[in-house]
């Protein structure tokens, strides 16, 4: 009885800690709190500034190289790999421009006046251009989380960032041309929750294009996105994940292509595309949580496929009507979302970094990464 007791304890304990991570909407759907911000910004400033373990040591050094991630890209050395460091400083950008009070926020401010310093930023840029990476290295990932990244500051009325995207503008600028470059010429893609996802790219290139006004960049995604997935039809949403999956290859068409057509169009698209989100019975099929005992490894690409589920939903909702849902539809979506994101955080902050070197950064864009 004994064991039960503070097994019991123990758990009450725990919700109670993760509860205090979210605030609710008006329709029910989590987002994020004070205390979450402090939560996830402790990780990625932790995350961002360490440079081991990383896949340098594994996947890319040579014999007798004694390089250092940090000498090679001294503004994105940590997470364990270039496009983690990417997403995690867009993380704390994000916390800092939505909670500018927490406690975290002068540490915060600190590591980004560190990474985006001129000199980081033009060694990064370099690397692309000296080691025939230019156009190739961590696309279409991590040079898409790049475009958001930028995106990001540019919409911060903020000196700092004013002047962090301003040393940023070398590298944001090579990987609008990258995109542009690639999305002109490739005619067909496949359907990827993974790091080869046109679909992100794309989305936050288009992000990207829209808030700098680059009109040329804009009209290649456009285009490549209609020719894409302007005709697909019957998303395989009950499938996903497909093997390592870390994203739902499904719903990030569906949150690309609400920035491709207006909101009439986006509807018909939509029907067609993924019909069965609009009922409740077929919606909460569609959305079904699909659990693993295993958090750590491999199986922590489940956490991140269901936060990004979660941000691919939270992004749909604003762009919808609000009468596309009825009341019990609506009611699914926002059950399967919350119930998602608490399945993942059951492995998030345990000192795992094959977790936390990512995770914190999908757990901030699930829940506010299109809101400002």
């Amino acid at each position: 009885m004994l064991k039960f007791s503070i097994f019991f304890s123990a758990f009450l304990s725990a919700n109670f800690f993760f509860a205090q991570l979210v605030n609710s909407t008006p329709d029910g759907r989590y987002t994020l709190s004070s205390a979450g911000a402090s939560y996830f910004a402790k990780l990625s400033l932790d995350c961002t500034a360490k440079p081991t373990p990383h896949y340098y040591y594994r996947a890319l050094r040579q014999p007798g190289d004694t390089q250092t991630p940090v000498d090679i890209w001294p503004a994105f050395y940590g997470c364990y790999d270039w496009h983690s460091a990417v997403h995690n400083h867009w993380a704390l950008i994000k916390i800092l421009k939505s909670f500018p009070d927490i406690p975290e926020a002068a540490a915060i401010r600190v590591k980004l006046d560190e990474s985006f310093s001129e000199a980081n930023i033009l060694q990064e840029y370099n690397y692309f251009e000296t080691n025939n990476e230019r156009y190739v290295f961590e696309f279409p990932y991590g040079q898409g989380w790049l475009l958001k990244v930028a995106d990001e500051l540019a919409r911060w009325n903020d000196p700092d960032a004013e002047r962090w995207l301003t040393n940023l503008g070398p590298l944001h600028r090579l990987c609008a041309a990258a995109a542009q470059v690639v999305w002109k010429d490739v005619k067909q893609v496949e359907v990827s929750g993974s790091h080869d996802a046109p679909s992100l790219n794309l989305s936050f290139a288009i992000d990207y294009a829209r808030t700098f006004g680059d009109q040329d960049l804009l009209k290649v995604a456009l285009k490549a996105s209609k020719r894409y997935y302007g005709k697909m039809t019957k998303a395989p949403l009950r499938a996903e994940p497909f093997e390592y999956d870390f994203m739902s290859a499904s719903l990030l068409v569906t949150d690309l292509m609400r920035k491709v057509y207006d909101q009439e169009d986006y509807m018909v698209w939509l029907k067609k595309f993924s019909p069965d989100l609009f009922g409740a019975e077929t919606a909460k099929k569609d959305l079904q949580i699909k659990k693993t005992d295993k958090h750590d490894g491999y199986e922590s690409h489940w956490d991140g496929y269901h936060l990004n589920r979660i941000w691919c939903l939270n992004g749909m909702l604003q762009s919808l009507p609000a009468e596309s849902l009825d009341a019990a539809t609506k009611e699914v979506w926002v059950a399967q979302m919350n119930a998602m994101w608490d399945y993942a955080q059951e492995s998030i902050g345990k000192d795992n970094y094959d977790i936390d070197h990512w995770l914190s950064s999908f757990s901030v864009f699930a829940l506010i990464g299109y809101e400002d």
